[in-house]
């Protein structure tokens, strides 16, 4: 699928929430829910900070825009932030998928 690198976030439009998918498999079953409600303004960000964006038959294509970890950091601290966690300013990690793994584990330790 593309040159997309994983893991990755999805990040809902308008929500600070965020969803980590770890690899391609998790990400066709997340496409495939018939329930799914992913709207064109929601947007995936890759472990390489590239940003995707879906069309009405959740193909992906490149945004043009890539994520810095800096500021990567920011929207995974608003995301714990908005679960009420503490001490998110010292939310840190060394790269982009470390940062994607820290949501990742968040979803596990609480689902």
């Amino acid at each position: 699928m593309h040159d997309i690198r994983f893991p990755l976030l999805l990040v809902y439009a308008g929500s600070d929430e965020l969803l980590a998918l770890r690899d391609l498999q998790t990400l066709q079953q997340f496409l495939a829910q018939p329930q799914l409600l992913v709207y064109g303004a929601d947007t995936l960000i890759d472990s390489a900070g590239k940003q995707w964006f879906f069309d009405a038959e959740h193909r992906l294509s490149e945004t043009g825009r890539i994520w810095l970890l800096p500021e990567l950091t920011l929207l995974v601290q608003r995301h714990f932030f908005a679960q009420n966690q503490c001490c998110v300013s010292k939310i840190a990690a060394a790269d982009i998928a470390a940062l994607i793994a820290l949501v990742q584990l968040d979803a596990e330790a609480n689902a």
